[in-house]
């Protein structure tokens, strides 16, 4: 709870507020000079810089500023500044406890991320924040499933600060689920991490956390002792914010212990304070305890005004638990009120929260608060029926139409369940044989692509062993140029059979491996030709990516044979490009150019035709220049890609 907040905290620390202010201020305007300027790039990172500024004092303006970073990123291919900016929307979505919205923003940032070694630290952070995002939601499993894969990335986990985080995290989930031992441990290894990076702030989050492990297992003094100190070190760092959090925590202590007076001194001290710097989860924390106590003191109208300001902002969030504590302290108060009809709503909505959050103790809780409310409403109703026997007959009946009318929809809702648990099974049993038929198609499959690779290399030998037999240099290049393509055929069926993806190819890599194959067979010295290459990160359906494998080797064939000659050294450049057109193709080369009197339309060389042939084929556009060398272009605007 507390790393979120860390996590953005931009303000320098040991200094005093009005200074922090005026720094946070200058560093706007900074950043709003910079949308001014004719760098792409710049401005981009300034509109996420300002994102993350805003966050979390202006939600909708840090949602506007990622917006329009996203947009302008996405206009001009800026990898970096998409990121950043799918990160400060969902943090943004999560602040405002909009958490599957913030869930659907770190899914395209882990997609982007993905297989990316510079963007790991990125992939680490979306993975974290999706497991924070259903840590509030209260599903465990998937947190703690976003958070082990975060753990898999670190590989110096003991000097990076960022790994003490992630393990405060992972002890949080274990919390949760009542293992608390685990979570002590989990949270004593957390502490030793930021200790070897002399985390301060992350040591007094770690502290802080320990002492809620304690509230939980009810050693009240130990809690106190935990959440004073983490207080002590947030207050000495000026980190208002965490010490108004803390104070949150120490108010739940406090209760526990029966000191409800400090507990709600302390309450009313973060709620009042000059600048509410804390997220909306603890906000919730804090009204709905403070809620209680004055339900516990008796003093029911305060309890219920609370309610009611704080009811508008829960029910837009997806904080299952808090809505569970919600709806029982608001049935408890209304039914002091003597506002039975809306008490029993209250409990209904208590009980529907409650039956997400399935655990043993979980069902006990529901029980008792379902006796308790039922003996208070039981007292009630025995008033109610000695006033019911002064009434006439006709009401008697309508009570006791009533009566029935609510054993048939209970008939009927327990009918309806049985059919949905009969339903659930039949299709779990459907999903087995779906799961099942689908691994067996992927294992065909890549027995499948297995073969034609196979094949494929059986043809490119038995090429090779007839080109012994052949003297003829003409027949013998030939040969050569009929093995080269097959080749590049039998790489695309053998990146297929390798991969866990059956149905695309990686692009960048089977262009690597096409290019260092041709260079190998035409002897082709590295050292004289420079090869650069731009390659989209992309994968490309097996449609599109053969007849562009064979496209690539003619014209990169065509490049290594006849653009340099006597050892001449040179440049071959490719990129493959997405565009808003389509996918561009594009291979130059500076060497000695095309004939004068090149004309693609009345050629008679092989491997020109089948460039043409095999553009037609994918629906694309060819141009062929001799600018300093050969230049040939295609666009294809309808590529098919996974």
């Amino acid at each position: 709870m507390k790393a979120r907040i860390i996590f953005f905290c931009l303000l320098c620390i040991n200094i005093c507020i009005s200074k922090i202010c005026r720094c946070q201020t200058t560093t706007k305007d900074s950043l709003l000079k910079f949308i001014s300027s004719q760098n792409d790039t710049l401005r981009i990172n300034a509109y996420n810089d300002l994102s993350r500024l805003y966050i979390p004092d202006s939600l909708d303006l840090a949602n506007e500023y990622a917006d329009q970073a996203l947009e302008e990123a996405e206009k001009f291919r800026y990898t970096k500044g998409i990121i950043y900016a799918y990160k400060n929307k969902g943090l943004a979505a999560d602040y405002k406890g909009e958490l599957e919205k913030a869930i659907r923003y770190y899914d395209k940032g882990i997609a982007i991320t993905k297989g990316e070694t510079k963007w790991k630290q990125q992939r680490i952070d979306f993975f974290v924040n999706k497991g924070v995002a259903y840590y509030y939601v209260g599903n465990m499993g998937k947190a703690l499933e976003n958070y082990i894969e975060a753990e898999k990335l670190y590989t110096n986990e003991g000097s990076d600060p960022s790994y003490g985080k992630l393990l405060n995290n992972l002890a949080a989930v274990y919390r949760n689920l009542k293992k608390y031992d685990d979570a002590v441990r989990i949270y004593q290894k957390s502490l030793s991490v930021k200790k070897n990076n002399k985390d301060s702030i992350g040591m007094a989050n770690t502290l802080n956390n320990i002492g809620l492990v304690y509230a939980h297992l009810e050693d009240h003094p130990k809690t106190v002792e935990y959440l004073e100190t983490a207080k002590a070190i947030y207050e000495s760092l000026q980190e208002w914010g965490e010490a108004q959090s803390v104070n949150i925590s120490l108010g739940v202590a406090l209760n526990e212990l029966g000191r409800q007076t400090e507990a709600k001194d302390l309450l009313l001290e973060a709620l009042n304070a000059e600048q509410l710097n804390i997220s909306i989860h603890d906000m919730i924390q804090a009204k709905l305890l403070l809620a209680k106590i004055y339900y516990l003191e008796g003093n029911y109208l305060k309890a219920n005004k609370l309610i009611q300001e704080i009811e508008p902002i829960i029910i837009k969030t997806n904080f299952t638990k808090a809505k569970t504590t919600f709806y029982e302290i608001k049935a408890y108060t209304l039914h002091s009120l003597n506002q039975q009809p809306q008490a029993y709503t209250a409990l209904l909505e208590h009980k529907l929260y409650l039956d997400t959050l399935i655990s043993e103790d979980r069902l006990k809780f529901e029980k008792d608060m379902e006796t308790k409310y039922l003996t208070r409403e039981k007292e009630n109703q025995i008033q109610i029926q000695e006033l019911q026997i002064l009434k006439n007959n006709r009401e008697r009946l309508v009570y006791i139409f009533a009566l029935i009318g609510l054993g048939v929809i209970l008939g009927l809702a327990y009918r309806l369940s049985r059919v949905r648990k009969k339903a659930n099974n039949l299709l779990s049993e459907k999903n087995i044989q779906i799961q099942k038929a689908l691994e067996e198609k992927e294992i065909l499959l890549k027995e499948i692509h297995h073969r034609v690779k196979n094949n494929l290399q059986i043809i490119s030998s038995l090429l090779s062993l007839q080109s012994r037999q052949i003297e003829d240099p003409k027949a013998l290049e030939a040969i050569q140029e009929g093995r080269n393509r097959v080749n590049s055929m039998a790489l695309i069926h053998k990146n297929l059979y390798q991969d866990e993806d059956l149905v695309g190819v990686d692009a960048a890599d089977y262009i690597d491996k096409l290019t260092e194959s041709l260079i190998t067979n035409y002897n082709i010295n590295p050292n004289n030709i420079a090869v650069k290459k731009d390659i989209d990160p992309l994968k490309l359906d097996v449609d599109t990516i053969i007849p562009l494998g064979l496209i690539l080797n003619e014209l990169i064939s065509n490049s290594l044979k006849y653009a340099f000659t006597n050892n001449q050294q040179g440049e071959l450049n490719m990129a493959l490009k997405r565009e808003s057109k389509g996918l561009r193709l594009s291979i130059s080369d500076n060497g000695q150019g095309l004939p004068p009197n090149f004309d693609i339309e009345n050629l008679k060389s092989l491997g020109f035709r089948l460039v043409k042939a095999f553009t037609q084929k994918l629906e694309g556009v060819l141009s062929v220049r001799s600018d300093h060398g050969k230049n040939v272009e295609i666009l294809i605007p309808n590529y098919k890609a996974v």
